[in-house]
């Protein structure tokens, strides 16, 4: 499948400590997928022996909107990929549509690829969209969702400096409600795959999962993929339990 372009392109993720079970199998997965992609961590607290190729960025007891712009602001690349860390590579991306999307976002009036289908229940083709899987996201309910997603860095940190003082909880409804009023341009990837629990489906081009719900592994949306990286990993699931 070819190597991605990395050039101006960078993983960000938001975490805390009270996850470091994850880190593991979450940095274990990146490094063998993407290892020669920029990471950035953002984190509560330093770490011991952070991950290659990873910027540790320790944030302040500030609301989520706050402390997650400060962390943005120190990242350089004109991309990013937003993550969090329960959402854990169970397969290979596909590098080549990875880099076609960078290049869209790069030539195109479009801010943000999201790399996944999930919420979306009309599949909405513009006449101009550049990739006959990418759809539009329209600029009503929630637009935005905390899901592995392509943005112009300078796009995210637009949002986060226009949703101030917000919980995570509350996060994506606020930034949703801003993101509304823009004139920015959102995508989803979506190329006929299977669905996924009640409202996301599978990604071929960045096979990942939201492996934890309230605090506990989500066997019942992805028993295999999770009991073959517990296995790798060396995590017990009953110290966080399942559902």
């Amino acid at each position: 499948m070819g190597d991605f372009n990395i050039k101006d392109t960078a993983i960000i993720c938001y975490s805390h400590s009270s996850y470091n079970d994850v880190w593991d199998m979450f940095f274990g997965q990146l490094n063998k997928f993407l290892p020669n992609l920029k990471k950035y961590f953002f984190i509560d607290k330093p770490i011991e022996n952070p991950p290659p190729n990873t910027n540790v960025i320790i944030y302040d007891d500030l609301p989520f909107s706050n402390k997650f712009l400060n962390c943005l602001n120190q990242v350089e690349e004109k991309f990013c990929i937003y993550h969090q860390e329960d959402m854990v590579l169970y397969d290979s991306p596909n590098l080549n549509h990875l880099n076609q999307l960078v290049t869209i976002l790069n030539e195109y009036n479009i801010d943000y690829i999201k790399l996944l289908k999930g919420g979306h229940t009309n599949d909405i083709k513009l006449d101009n969209t550049p990739l006959d899987k990418l759809y539009y996201i329209p600029h009503t309910g929630l637009s935005y969702a905390n899901q592995p997603t392509i943005w112009k860095t300078n796009a995210l940190k637009q949002i986060f400096k226009n949703t101030s003082n917000t919980d995570i909880r509350e996060f994506e409804t606020k930034a949703s409600n801003y993101l509304n009023t823009t004139n920015m341009v959102g995508m989803y990837w979506y190329n006929n795959e299977d669905k996924r629990g009640i409202f996301h489906y599978n990604s071929s081009i960045y096979p990942h999962g939201n492996f934890i719900s309230k605090g506990k592994w989500v066997y019942s949306e992805y028993e295999n993929e999770l009991k073959t990286l517990h296995d790798q990993y060396k995590i017990d699931k009953n110290k966080r339990g399942i559902v």
